[in-house]
């Protein structure tokens, strides 16, 4: 544990009750900056409008009424009112530091009033990375990231290729690369689910063309001579009619089961735990909080080779590294697996995700080190 600053350090971003892995990991990132500074967070009233967010709700529907201790929930995405009195109540707090996650360029507007109104009073702005550029790019997104990110002083990201990608965007950058933490705080299972075959395979998270399900789905004929299972858990945005139609026509329809919904966390720990090889066969990537998750069930992955993925997986030892948009080294990698005698790779896991702190990236986000 690092020892204790004196610094004010304010915390810009979604937490609970929103849900999704931005609200846990800016959570977890402020419980670890709150051991070692004088911390205040501010997160939203309102985040997206519901013409932008197509699904349920994006709240937490089993955390409603939470109120995550010492957050002002203050900022109304559509109400510039609300930015600037999240911009003064950090002025007159005192804040030396205030640190704001990116991740899409809906955010611009906010994030760049704060940052400039931040560095005009003197307070220094660190941009906590998770996508330089978002997934679904286009250039004058890119354009107008880096009039967002030039207003920030230093950077965090967690992954060496977007560390890249930021110093092209803003030359001169001074980032600090630390690796996702693993979601040690994340529940315990609450129920046993039964296991349907030798092999249990899980696909998780939000449903969208870069993560590369079809890629999965594709390799899935390939393994028919396996005992295998496959569970495809996340809400999609998209119809998947046509999705689990083909799977249906590939004669998969008994060994695919799809859950297309928003999970609970502690319903995510059940799917986890029963899971013998999480896969996340993304055509396109930064990195992924579904490694931290199944490292914390103790679960190898399977990733491509793609963005920062390699970078926390060590390739036959906490998982399996193959090619982009290959249904073949899918099914490969898979297959390799469940011919090993022990499957049992915890000790891989172990050794890989030891950095893989929250207290790490605190010391990074106050600049102490990556």
């Amino acid at each position: 544990m690092s020892e204790r600053t004196s610094r004010r350090v304010g915390l810009v971003g979604p937490v609970p009750p929103f849900r999704g892995g931005i609200a846990q990991h800016t959570m977890l990132l402020g419980r670890a900056l709150d051991e070692v500074c004088d911390l205040r967070v501010i997160s939203f009233e309102r985040q997206y409008p519901v013409w932008l967010f197509p699904g349920e709700s994006d709240r937490d529907p089993a955390l409603e009424g939470h109120v995550e201790p010492g957050t002002d929930y203050l900022i109304d995405s559509m109400d510039p009112r609300t930015w600037r009195r999240a911009l003064s109540e950090l002025r007159s707090w005192g804040a030396d530091t205030v640190v704001m996650p990116w991740w899409t360029i809906f955010w611009a507007p906010c994030f760049g009033y704060l940052a400039r109104g931040l560095r005009r009073a003197g307070i220094e702005v660190v941009f906590m990375c998770h996508n330089v550029i978002e997934h679904e790019a286009a250039p004058w997104k890119t354009a107008l990231t880096a009039r967002v990110l030039r207003s920030g002083d230093r950077f965090v990201t967690h992954t060496l290729s977007d560390a890249r990608r930021l110093t092209e965007l803003v030359p001169g950058a001074e980032v600090g690369m630390c690796p996702h933490p693993v979601y040690e705080g994340f529940p315990d299972p609450s129920e046993e689910l039964p296991k349907r075959a030798d092999l249990e395979l899980l696909f998780f998270g939000f449903i969208r063309p870069y993560k590369g399900l079809p890629v999965l789905l594709d390799a899935m004929p390939m393994l028919a001579d396996l005992d295998v299972m496959l569970s495809v858990v996340g809400e999609s945005w998209e119809d998947m009619s046509r999705i689990v139609d083909g799977v249906a026509r590939a004669g998969m329809a008994d060994r695919v089961e799809f859950v297309t919904r928003y999970v609970s966390d502690v319903e995510a720990a059940n799917y986890f735990t029963r899971a013998d090889l999480v896969v996340l066969p993304y055509r396109s990537a930064t990195g992924s909080g579904v490694i931290p998750c199944a490292y914390r069930y103790g679960k190898p992955v399977v990733v491509t080779d793609v963005g920062g993925l390699p970078d926390v997986v060590q390739d036959q030892e906490s998982g399996y590294i193959v090619p982009a948009d290959d249904p073949a080294a899918v099914a490969g990698a898979i297959r390799a697996f469940a011919d090993r005698s022990d499957r049992d790779m915890s000790e891989g896991i172990m050794r890989v995700s030891a950095n893989m702190t929250w207290e790490r990236l605190a010391a990074a986000a106050l600049g102490d080190g990556a």
